[in-house]
């Protein structure tokens, strides 16, 4: 029987043949050979091999095998020969197979050949169109253009005139370790990959700053906007690394300590970390920012100190402890650093210029925001000291930080420990200068809320002692029962008031009474001792705003003393003058009563200087007009004589024409109070003139003889016609005698204002007028007829003799007239 073919598929029978190892013949063997001499030679002449690795890398698949060729410690060569074996086998089966067989493999042959053509072609034209979209973007960036700002030029009419230009796009430099590989291959891959490295960000270095690498020294000169470009990107790039630093220790604050020193090196003039100099932006940033991360995490209470050597104490509160102590010691670093600052600028020696004047005024900030969120912890009576020095310094800027929060903490302060402290102070500073210094020393104590205060408690008290001691003796005839349930019901109060975690009135009373003493220990050493100071506008103002507290044993120094400031200083202004005369109103219409004292003498020096106000730059101060009038037309209305008291209100309404709204509607507010305590006013309203005996005088300075009762108050009548409608109202209300209801009546929301919330609701420096202006209606104008004017007088007869003759027609739609002026003029 003959031999059955059986077709297998030509993998099956490549595999089959290749585990036979089947011996090559000898025409296979020469070319192999021959392929391998080829090789060997074009080794040997080196450029071509890489001429052709150049081309097999231009593939991006062949590329990749390549690399994984290398990378497992294959040679590429022998990889790439794989392929003409491939084929020798393919031929060494051919001469095997016969019939449809050897077709069938032809034409997959065929195919192959025609697939990798086709890959080839596919793959260079990838290539190329990697390599032109690499080009075209490479052009794209050398061409791209930013805008930057210059700095701005100010015209000759005063405009400031903004300036941008365009410069080319230069993209930061970002550097990355490159790894040396030993295989000559990815050599070449990276020496391609130069061009275009790649960088990588990290937050290491965000507490330790590490210098850049330092720039080889060129020869292209550096321009000014590049100069500000560079400054912007270092701050920025300070910016954020401050803030990494402030979010890290805000989140964990007890293992974060160490980043303070990060911040301390931006605020020093040189960072000792990279030997370069802090911009001025960053050294006020880092202050700031420390600033607010104490405001923060600072504690209420007071850290004591513990000794954790001494004592056994348990992990959590070792853990606390050693927190706070570290945490006092930043703070003690940072508020040396900002009393170095404020140094240059108040003590002898220091450098004084704009850089360190500025870094003072932002220290002294800081301090002061510092004292305000935490009075009464570790240090804070170092930094009132230091800022009550500051208070009077040689900048402005400072003075008003230092007084606005003084002012806030007088405000704020419920144990008065850090007030009085504050005070004392303060009046050490005022007894060591001898009365020189500035305003802010001063008028900063006006925040201070001092009420209900008895200097006579001295008195007070030994009375409660004579009580006291007459309550013993009693206690002692007491039997042993009721001593003893008297003693439980004490201790019973006493823990009641503990409960209610209230603070001993006692001892608040005795802390406020010794701030009061101390205040008034300055004020009356200025005013015995130098009357000329620049500060007695300010001890003027003080006396008047705490004269309901003064001793009544000092009124009559007092009175005589401000008397004589009064007559004999004839450089003195009107503000100081009207704070004397207010501080002495106050005092006669309190405990000063009792006194025997006679005061035309004032009245008339208020009348002189009430009208020293007016609708211009001093406008503010006729609220001390105000606060005095309270005093002399309210309070002691009845000690003043009839012809006294129309003096005033004829002055007062006089005044009231040269203010502005608000202080307009304040006078109009305290005349009706007036009007509606008294009914003597009542003759200011008759217009009859035969009535009162004499004529009215208002240039008179003395209100008792200026005939007030022989005129009225013809200024109402102005009033109504005033562009204020509130003003126009109550100047009515007025004119019809004060009615409480029918015409003329005010309603609700006004009369019940008095004259100090007219004079703050009313008030339009915020650019709000009161009531609010309604929009004027929208709506189309009128057109009047015009009447015709002519340049020549003769030119209507002409006109109307050219119609007459009927050389005028009209025209189709009968509305204007056609003329042939050529045939009229002929």
């Amino acid at each position: 029987m003959g031999a059955k073919k059986v077709k297998i598929s030509s993998v099956k029978r490549a595999a089959h043949l290749k585990s036979k190892k089947t011996p090559l013949t000898k025409q296979q063997q020469n070319k192999i050979k021959q392929k391998r001499d080829q090789v060997s030679s074009k080794r040997e002449n080196g450029p071509s091999i890489f001429s052709q690795k150049a081309r097999k890398r231009d593939n991006l698949a062949q590329r990749k095998k390549h690399n994984k060729l290398s990378s497992l410690g294959l040679d590429p060569l022998e990889a790439d020969d794989d392929d003409g074996d491939d084929d020798l086998l393919l031929d060494n089966i051919a001469d095997m197979l016969d019939g449809d067989d050897l077709a069938l493999l032809n034409e997959n042959k065929r195919k192959r050949k025609a697939k990798a053509v086709e890959d080839v072609d596919d793959q260079q034209q990838s290539v190329g169109l990697e390599m032109a979209y690499a080009t075209a973007s490479k052009k794209e960036e050398e061409t791209q253009k930013i805008k930057v700002n210059l700095l701005p030029i100010k015209s000759r009419e005063g405009e400031i005139i903004t300036r941008t230009t365009e410069v080319d796009y230069v993209p930061k430099p970002k550097l990355q370790k490159q790894e040396e590989e030993a295989d000559s291959d990815v050599e070449v891959n990276e020496e391609e990959d130069d061009d275009g490295s790649v960088y990588m960000d990290s937050d290491d270095d965000v507490v330790n700053d590490e210098a850049g690498v330092p720039i080889p020294a060129t020869k292209k000169m550096i321009s000014t906007t590049d100069l500000l470009i560079a400054r912007q990107q270092e701050l920025e790039r300070q910016k954020y690394r401050i803030g990494i630093i402030c979010s890290g220790m805000l989140e964990k604050p007890e293992d974060k300590m160490r980043n303070f020193h990060a911040l301390y090196e931006l605020m020093d003039e040189i960072n000792p970390a990279s030997g370069l100099p802090n911009l001025m932006p960053v050294r006020k940033l880092a202050m700031i920012s420390v600033t607010e991360i104490f405001k923060d995490i600072l504690p209420e209470y007071r850290v004591g100190q513990v000794d954790t050597k001494m004592q056994t104490v348990r992990k959590a509160t070792l853990e606390r402890v050693t927190f706070e102590n570290a945490l006092l010691q930043q703070f003690k670093k940072f508020l040396q650093k900002l009393e170095q600052f404020t140094a240059q600028v108040n003590k002898r020696g220091g450098v004084k210029n704009p850089q360190t004047v500025k870094l003072a005024t932002v220290a002294v900030q800081c301090m002061c925001e510092l004292l305000e969120a935490h009075p009464y912890f570790n240090y804070v009576q170092n930094i009132a000291q230091l800022l009550v020095y500051m208070l009077n310094c040689h900048y402005g800027t400072m003075r008003q930080a230092v007084n606005k929060c003084f002012r806030s903490l007088f405000a704020n302060d419920k144990k008065l420990d850090m007030s009085l402290f504050i005070v004392r102070r303060i009046n050490h500073l005022i007894k060591t200068k001898q009365n020189n210094v500035h305003v802010e020393c001063i008028t900063c104590m006006m925040g201070l809320k001092i009420k209900n205060v008895n200097l006579d408690a001295e008195k007070e008290n030994e009375l409660k002692q004579k009580k006291l001691e007459s309550h013993r003796q009693r206690l002692i005839s007491m039997s042993k029962k009721e001593r003893k349930r008297r003693k439980k019901l004490t201790e019973l109060n006493k823990e009641l008031e503990e409960t209610r975690a209230e603070e001993n009135k006692q001892v608040k009373l005795q802390k406020l009474t010794e701030i009061i003493k101390m205040v008034f220990t300055i004020y009356f050493r200025v005013l015995k001792n130098d009357p000329t100071s620049r500060v007695l506008s300010a001890i003027l103002e003080g006396l008047a705003e705490f004269a309901h507290v003064i001793n009544l044993d000092f009124f009559s120094d007092l009175i005589n003393v401000l008397n004589k400031i009064l007559e004999e200083q004839d450089e003195l202004g009107y503000r100081e003058r009207l704070h004397c005369i207010q501080t002495i109103f106050v005092i006669l219409s309190g405990q000063g009563e009792v006194l025997n004292i006679d005061p035309i003498r004032f009245y008339q020096h208020f009348y002189r200087n009430m009208l020293a106000v007016q609708a211009g730059k001093n406008h503010d101060d006729f609220t001390i007009i105000l606060r005095t009038l309270d005093e002399v037309l309210v309070k002691r209305r009845r000690n003043m004589s009839q012809q006294r008291l129309m003096a005033f209100v004829k002055r007062l309404l006089t005044g009231s024409l040269y203010l502005l709204h608000n202080g307009t509607l304040a006078t109009l507010g305290t005349i009706k109070q007036t009007f509606q305590l008294t009914s003597v006013l009542d003759a200011l309203l008759d217009t009859d003139c035969t009535i009162g005996s004499g004529r009215y005088d208002p240039e008179l300075e003395d209100p008792e003889y200026c005939n007030a009762a022989a005129t009225s108050l013809y200024e109402l009548t102005i009033l109504a016609r005033h562009y204020h409608p509130t003003v126009r109202r109550l100047a009515m209300h007025i004119a019809n005698g004060v009615p409480a209801s029918g015409d003329g009546a005010l309603p609700t929301d006004i009369g019940k204002l008095t004259s100090h919330e007219l004079f703050t609701q009313y008030d339009s420096t915020q650019m709000a007028f009161n009531p609010a202006i309604a929009l004027p209606k929208a709506g189309q104008p009128k057109l009047k007829k015009g009447k015709p004017m002519f340049i020549r007088s003769d030119f209507k007869q002409e006109y109307n003799k050219l119609l007459k003759e009927g050389k005028l027609a009209l025209s189709k739609d009968k509305q204007t007239l056609q003329l042939d002026f050529l045939s009229a003029l002929q």
